[in-house]
């Protein structure tokens, strides 16, 4: 009977460690709001006008960190597709939910992560019934993450996607951060993407980012942007729905843009 007791106790211990392992990880958090005058993505002219807000958490737990957050867009008037002066234009939004696990391992941090891409307000009447110009698709990302020299980090990401078809689509990136002030920081960073399924570079973008922190909790975040698109564009916008309908080539056009970001940490 005593050993009995002893083992109840002793697992009672346990799991009351374990309890207090959960209840005193730390949660962080930030909500943000901003506005952009183009909505860039990997590249690609998805729209201009672009209203969004975000939320994000993350915690720590036995080495590992956990994240994971919601983003929605308002797009009020969209080119489709890379298409220039042919495109549709309408207004539709976008709702991005995500996830992601990571480790660091001193010498690197690795990550693997889940997204959600949800499009409402995008369909067109047809003859045959109503077309959906952009699918909902889900990714599974996994990244590689380190500082590499002087200040600079840099991170490799690949992109699979698990419905539909984003060409093995994959990012380089690399940022430093400039300390101009107490409270403001000046990120420099430049992403370039490529596509393995067609072994194409897809764009470089390199950004200026102006950090200003206005209290301890509130980031004021105006940045500079400019999207050289590659020859991959053109082969992957040309695989789309409306290329298909109107047999007309996206052709490359680069993109200088910006936008205004206010974020409030917890």
């Amino acid at each position: 009977m005593m050993r009995n007791y002893r083992k109840t106790i002793g697992a009672l211990a346990a799991a009351s460690a374990l309890i207090a392992g959960h209840a005193s990880a730390e949660v962080e958090g930030n909500i943000h709001i901003g506005y952009n005058s183009d909505y860039i993505f990997r590249g690609s002219d998805q729209g201009d006008g672009m209203a969004e807000a975000g939320a994000d958490v993350s915690t720590e737990y036995m080495g590992l960190k956990f994240a994971g957050g919601l983003w929605y867009a308002s797009i009020e008037n969209s080119d489709l597709f890379n298409l220039g002066p042919v495109g549709i234009p309408d207004h539709y939004s976008e709702l991005d939910v995500y996830g992601s696990v990571s480790k660091d391992f001193g010498f690197v941090t690795a990550s693997v992560g889940y997204i959600w891409y949800h499009y409402a307000e995008n369909d067109i009447a047809t003859p045959f019934g109503d077309l959906k110009l952009r699918d909902d698709a889900q990714e599974i990302y996994f990244s590689l993450a380190r500082e590499i020299y002087w200040g600079i980090n840099g991170s490799l990401t690949y992109y699979w996607d698990i419905e539909t078809d984003n060409a093995g689509y994959t990012e380089l990136g690399l940022d430093k951060t400039f300390k101009l002030h107490d409270c403001v920081d000046l990120v420099a960073s430049v992403k370039t993407g490529y596509y393995l399924e067609e072994s194409e570079w897809a764009h470089v973008t390199p950004s200026l980012t102006l950090n200003v922190k206005v209290s301890d909790t509130l980031t004021i975040s105006p940045y500079l942007a400019y999207s050289v698109e590659l020859d991959g564009l053109d082969t992957v916008a040309g695989n789309n729905k409306i290329q298909s309908l109107i047999g007309v080539p996206p052709g490359e056009t680069n993109h200088f843009f910006g936008g205004i970001k206010a974020s409030v940490s917890f």
